[in-house]
């Protein structure tokens, strides 16, 4: 028996190949990179928080806890004692934002003034 010649339509399907399969993504891989985001993070805030939580304790310390103590007076000193900072290095997008971090975690108690908008830090907790 004769073997049939594959006709020009049968040697064009034969030729395709399937679409390779998309992988799906490895989410142990991406978990772990994200974690390792998120602690990294953290601890960049941690450290922010250091910071300013130094920079108040030392102000009060000079100027005593019954003097006015401004927020914009807190980033100047911070700025003194640490030259490169800049908050957004630690992952916020103003000193205020920082501030507001270290309010809702219960290190400071912040009150805002009417005339500037500024804040004022009314009491450290430790």
């Amino acid at each position: 028996m004769e073997q049939a010649k594959p006709t020009a339509e049968i040697t064009q399907l034969r030729g395709r190949r399937k679409p390779a399969k998309k992988k799906a993504p490895d989410r142990a891989a991406s978990s772990t990179a994200e974690g390792v985001q998120r602690k990294e993070t953290e601890d960049k805030t941690e450290k922010a928080l250091e910071l300013v939580m130094g920079t108040v304790d030392a102000l009060i310390a000079e100027r005593g806890a019954e003097e006015k103590l401004w927020g914009s007076m807190v980033k100047q000193a911070l700025k003194r004692r640490n030259p490169g900072f800049n908050e957004s290095y630690y992952g916020f997008s103003s000193f205020s934002k920082l501030l507001d971090e270290a309010e809702s975690r219960h290190l400071l108690q912040l009150e805002r003034d009417e005339k500037s908008g500024g804040y004022i830090v009314r009491s450290v907790s430790h």
